[in-house]
Parts: structure tokens; sequence; C-alpha cells
């Protein structure tokens, strides 16, 4: 009997934690279709063909390396979440090999925010592109 006293007590603390622990809060149908038209658009558009984002505010400069030559350039191009933010996995940089330019490229995708494309009213995964051309010859 005391056993299941005890059993009983044990229960009726562990129920009573149980309720005062948060809920998950409930997606409004908005956010439920816009997590779906972004799901469709990252799992069924190739990272070429995804629409373009927007960069924030007064860009980051993202100075050409002193060994480009004038009429050459490196591009650079990385896909934007949702969110505004760079996935910096993403990050694919052409027609560069200086590791200073390299770390400036990456820290300008980490610290860079977007505004994302839009498709019916949601924000979805989006594309990004950015070219540095060398200086031309000065005379």
């Amino acid at each position: 009997m005391a056993t299941a006293c005890a059993l009983s007590c044990y229960l009726l603390i562990f129920l009573a934690g149980c309720a005062g622990a948060p809920k998950p809060a409930a997606l409004s149908p908005e956010a439920v279709r816009c997590d779906g038209v972004s799901d469709s658009v990252s799992k069924y558009v190739s990272t070429d063909a995804l629409p373009f984002a927007h960069l924030v505010g007064s860009p980051r400069i993202l100075p050409a390396p002193a060994a480009l030559q004038p009429g050459d350039s490196i591009a650079m191009e990385l896909v934007v979440r949702p969110d505004g933010v760079a996935d910096t996995s993403s990050v694919q940089i052409i027609g560069a090999s200086d590791a200073q330019f390299l770390r400036g490229a990456m820290l300008f995708a980490k610290e860079s925010r977007f505004t994302p494309a839009q498709i019916s009213g949601c924000n979805v995964v989006s594309r990004y592109d950015i070219v540095v051309r060398g200086r031309p010859i000065s005379r």
C-alpha cells in the first residue's frame, strides 16, 4: 500500500511538473505556407537558377588583390537563406587564389546581411553574386 501511495505521489508531481512546461508555439497558416514555398524552392531549384537577393545597407568594400591584372575579374557566388544571412558553406570564388582575398571574401559573406528574394510574399532561398574587377591602368 505504501508503495502504491508513493507511486501515486510521484506521478502527481511528474504531471504537475509537465503541466508547467512551455508549450511549443503554434505556427500561423501564413508561416506554414511560407515554409512550404521556401522548402520547395530549396529542393527543386538549382543554385544557379535561384532568384537574386540584395545586399542590405552600404556594401562592405571587397578590395581586389594586388596581383589582379586590369581586365581580369574574380566572381563570388553565395546562397542567402530566407532569414537574410549568407550560407557560408555555399560560397564559391572563381578566379582567385590569394589567401588574403579569400579570407576577406568569407568575412564579407559572414558579416553581410541581405534581403532575400520573395515568391508569393514569402522569403525564399536566394543567391547573391559579386564581381571584383582589376583596377584600370592609370596614366
